[in-house]
């Protein structure tokens, strides 16, 4: 049996399957002419993020980590970093209009590290000095190197491809940080208790409220999607919080009825093959680049595209669940993982 903080939370998962299913969206839609910023841009790879840093506490011990073997718990997270950057690098060399998030996972990854077993304090106190300094070093970097975002391909030199990576790219990680230490530290606040799950909603929402509030109201705040300004991230991140919050609070109730614990079982099962599918999805549209790319596709191709790739990814998560499998390469992570640094003693039957 499973130590109660590594328990499988539905919500946690139909949480990450809306961030994939939200982020095909956004590079299968069809936009036209209007370049207007659609629901689905932005958000979903926010939500993905959160949902990463909350999937590493739980995995990690939830609100109860273990005090021993932490050096090896620390090792395999630097390790699955690694392979998420390699995983990353490869899928830009493919032509599909894509910005990669999973070299950029892989880096966050990295940065956690050392911060994996911090307390919430202190947890809190970094996310919130980088969410305010981070934009603000960002932006001087640009206005001194005029860099923008290249992705690791097309970087010029090392250089840029280390400020592209940390501060100027889609994904700047030390932007995205504070993230994945929010879904970090909603993780040891404890998720099997109510109120905690009230308070992500609660707080979540006055957070996303906040954020995107202060851009309609104020004429120098930006808040548009991948902008990277503390509003941004601040709506985007607490919209984020609210979502799972609210998934937990629908999902990983003993109250929740059954209709909706099976209306929200394609999400969830979606959710837990999330890095298959979206590897595989990028695969599929870099396989359609004439009729694309990603973003460009016409009504008759990009509609019917979504469709599929949704069908297929909740296809493969309800398969894979029903024979008690991981999905194709989860498990291929997971193997590689703990070959190289198997677990120890009782954790050694936590999920990877």
């Amino acid at each position: 049996m499973l130590p109660r903080a590594a328990a499988r939370l539905q919500g946690v998962d139909a949480a990450r399957g809306l961030a994939v299913l939200g982020m095909m969206a956004a590079h299968t839609w069809p936009r036209g002419a209007d370049p207007a910023e659609l629901l689905v841009d932005g958000r979903p790879s926010v939500l993905f993020a959160v949902v990463a840093g909350v999937a590493l506490g739980l995995i990690s011990g939830g609100d109860a980590p273990p005090t021993a073997d932490r050096g090896r718990a620390r090792a395999r997270l630097a390790l699955r970093a690694v392979l998420l950057l390699i995983a990353g690098v490869l899928l830009w060399m493919l032509p599909s209009g894509i910005a990669i998030i999973l070299d950029a996972y892989g880096l966050l990854f990295l940065l956690l590290v050392p911060l994996l077993f911090a307390g919430r304090a202190l947890l809190a106190a970094t996310a919130a000095a980088l969410l305010v300094t981070a934009p603000l070093v960002r932006d001087r970097v640009v206005d001194l190197t005029g860099l923008g975002p290249s992705g690791p391909i097309t970087a010029a030199d090392a250089g840029s491809l280390a400020l592209d990576w940390l501060l100027t790219g889609y994904y700047p990680v030390l932007l995205w940080l504070p993230l994945l230490l929010a879904g970090l530290l909603v993780a040891r606040s404890g998720l099997q208790h109510r109120r905690v799950r009230l308070l992500m909603l609660g707080l979540g929402a006055t957070a996303s409220l906040a954020g995107y509030g202060a851009a309609a109201v104020l004429p120098d705040v930006d808040a548009t999607a991948h902008s990277g300004t503390t509003a941004e991230l601040l709506g985007a991140g607490g919209l984020a919080i609210a979502i799972i919050g609210g998934a937990l609070l629908l999902l990983d109730s003993p109250r929740t009825p059954r209709a909706v614990a099976l209306a929200g079982a394609p999400l969830a099962a979606l959710g837990r093959v999330a890095l298959t599918v979206y590897v595989g999805h990028v695969v599929v549209i870099a396989l359609l680049e004439p009729l694309g790319p990603a973003g460009l596709f016409e009504p008759a191709v990009g509609i019917p595209l979504l469709i599929v790739l949704a069908i297929a990814g909740i296809t493969l998560g309800l398969v894979c669940d029903r024979l008690g499998r991981r999905g194709p390469l989860e498990a291929a992570l997971a193997c590689t993982i703990d070959t190289a640094l198997p677990r120890r003693g009782p954790s050694a039957r936590l999920g990877a």
